[in-house]
């Protein structure tokens, strides 16, 4: 039996010895569509395709339709890292920021101008490494990332060009895999036992690759994702904790399911800023 991430990780290795190129390979074979991972055909054609991206992102990201309700990017410079379909940046765009999308891939760059063409607004997609971004210092009010800096081969570079290129004062949002999650260890530990795969040496951590997306993933904490924020010159000024729509375990009620991805869901969110004065020390928030 074949699977997507395995298939896709070994033919991004073996094109490339550079390490970022890899990563570039296998986003390039699989852009971030929110389609099934095995599909051959994941991007979106039509109205109705583009159309159905965008329900589909805020019906089973219910914290991220109530989060983009209450923010107003108007006049703000705003940078979406990591732009995979582009949808985030139209939201942003079509809320007065003054987007500019960068991804590591051509795939995206072209499917987020097609994205925002099809939204009627104006998006300034870019190609670019988030290790090496092409920006000037404080170049931007705000900076968001959704599901993509765990992705890269080196966060603490990429975390640093965030410090760098985010103005003093400015903001930004980002969101990383979470560790003390259920998807962590009750899938890593069925992927583990259920599937044999520790008989092949695997452990917790490296059985994900065997279904978690990109050829690279971390899953994090808030003490390590707060440490190296606060490295990049960045404060946590709030943690949110939360999952897809469907339950996080099956038959839960409804309460509890919410409370569960509330502390163990796998979306670890950070609202972070920059302070406005170099020299300044950057809040963490608690863990």
């Amino acid at each position: 039996m074949t699977n997507p991430f395995i298939d896709t990780a070994k033919a991004a290795k073996a094109a490339t010895d550079d390490r970022q190129g890899r990563n570039r390979n296998w986003w390039e074979a699989k852009p971030m569509t929110y389609a099934d991972w095995s599909s051959a055909d994941r991007e979106p054609q039509t109205d109705e395709d583009f159309n159905a991206l965008e329900a589909y992102v805020l019906r089973t990201g219910p914290w991220l339709k109530d989060w983009f309700g209450t923010q107003k990017f108007d006049g703000l410079r705003c940078l979406d890292l990591g732009s995979g379909s582009g949808i985030f940046s139209s939201m942003i765009g079509r809320r007065g920021g003054q987007v500019t999308a960068m991804d590591l891939t051509e795939a995206a760059v072209a499917l987020t101008r097609k994205t925002a063409r099809f939204f009627g607004c104006t998006v300034d997609p870019v190609r670019s490494d988030a290790e090496h971004s092409p920006f000037r210092d404080g170049a931007f009010d705000f900076v968001f990332s959704w599901g993509v800096l765990h992705h890269t081969h080196d966060m603490d570079a990429a975390l640093s060009e965030v410090g760098r290129i985010l103005k003093p004062g400015g903001r930004g949002m980002m969101m990383v895999y979470h560790r003390i999650s259920v998807v962590y260890y009750v899938h890593g530990l069925f992927w583990l036992l259920a599937k044999g795969k520790v008989f092949q040496g695997h452990t917790l951590q490296s059985v994900q690759d065997f279904y978690t997306d990109g050829f690279y993933h971390r899953y994090m904490t808030r003490r390590e994702l707060a440490a190296m924020l606060g490295n990049a010159g960045l404060g946590v000024s709030r943690f949110f904790v939360t999952q897809y729509e469907k339950p996080i375990l099956p038959g839960l009620p409804r309460r509890l399911d919410a409370w569960m991805k509330s502390m163990f869901g796998m979306c670890l969110i950070a609202e972070f800023e920059k302070p406005p004065q170099p020299g300044l020390s950057a809040a963490h928030a608690p863990e």
